[in-house]
């Protein structure tokens, strides 16, 4: 049996904005649900896609930095909602910077019924990449969302990896491998996988750090609007290739944001290698 190619060796009709700096630093974006998908820093690459993702729009990209919105999860909606499976416009673009926006549509109005723009930076920056998303409520009645940042992180070894930030020792989380999901207390500040994880923990942001994944820790910080943090882990599962990579998202997946006509909301994530 011939194995299939990875990913990004398949030819893609989708377009793609490739961002550079002067230290050789790359990133790739996917204007199709405005997913990042490699953030080349010092030579490595610290976004994974999976072996068994598209990249030919038949299917939101499975890896780099997926949307969930204007829904986290399973619900009224398609799971993890419609922004990452729509191609956003290009507004803005330079060497080192793109934005882009999506507004409702047909499509969009008639699973969720709201007029709403979204506008999404990337810059990539000497020592890090930067993120800001922000959400306009253009309609003439409220709205209500989840949503998040499904990063998908590559390491070497998912088994040497180290998730670690003060604020996970005595949360509580809610673990969605059990059956039904249940609130857990965390004992520690300092998460490692060794089965299958899908938590989510409500009110912890800030700094999250994963040690272990390369050479030097990376940082993932969370400035502004994203209040939860996400971890999951197909651990086991060789179709996806969990070996080398692991989720931990920035999230408003506990309690909905709600806006009044007029109203916005910005998240901002950074990612510090």
């Amino acid at each position: 049996m011939v194995a299939a190619p990875a990913p990004e060796l398949v030819e893609s009709a989708l377009k793609t904005v490739s961002l550079s700096n002067a230290a050789g630093d790359s990133v790739t974006v996917y204007t199709f649900g405005a997913c990042i998908t490699s953030y080349v820093k010092g030579g490595t690459d610290v976004l994974a896609v999976r072996p068994d993702a598209k990249l030919d729009g038949s299917k939101p990209i499975s890896g780099g930095i997926p949307f969930c919105w204007p829904q986290f999860g399973p619900g009224a909606i398609q799971q993890h909602g419609f922004a990452r499976n729509l191609d956003w416009t290009v507004v803005e673009q330079s060497d080192s910077k793109v934005v882009m926006e999506l507004t409702e549509s047909a499509y969009t109005m008639d699973m969720w019924p709201h007029a709403f723009k979204l506008q999404y930076s990337v810059t990539l920056e000497d020592d890090r990449l930067a993120t800001d998303f922000c959400v306009t409520n253009t309609d003439s009645k409220p709205l209500s969302f989840t949503g998040a940042l499904h990063t998908y992180w590559s390491c070497d070894d998912i088994d040497k990896v180290a998730i670690k930030a003060p604020a996970f020792a005595g949360a509580t989380y809610l673990d969605k491998m059990q059956s039904p999901p249940a609130d857990v207390k965390s004992a520690s500040d300092t998460i490692s996988i060794g089965a299958p994880v899908d938590s989510v923990y409500a009110g912890v942001s800030g700094d999250v750090v994963l040690e272990g994944a390369h050479a030097s820790p990376l940082t993932i910080k969370n400035s502004v609007g994203w209040s939860d943090t996400v971890v999951w882990s197909p651990y086991g599962d060789e179709g996806m290739g969990y070996k080398n990579f692991v989720c931990v998202e920035s999230a408003q997946a506990a309690t909905p944001v709600k806006l009044e006509p007029g109203e916005y909301w910005t998240g901002a994530m950074e990612v510090v290698p």
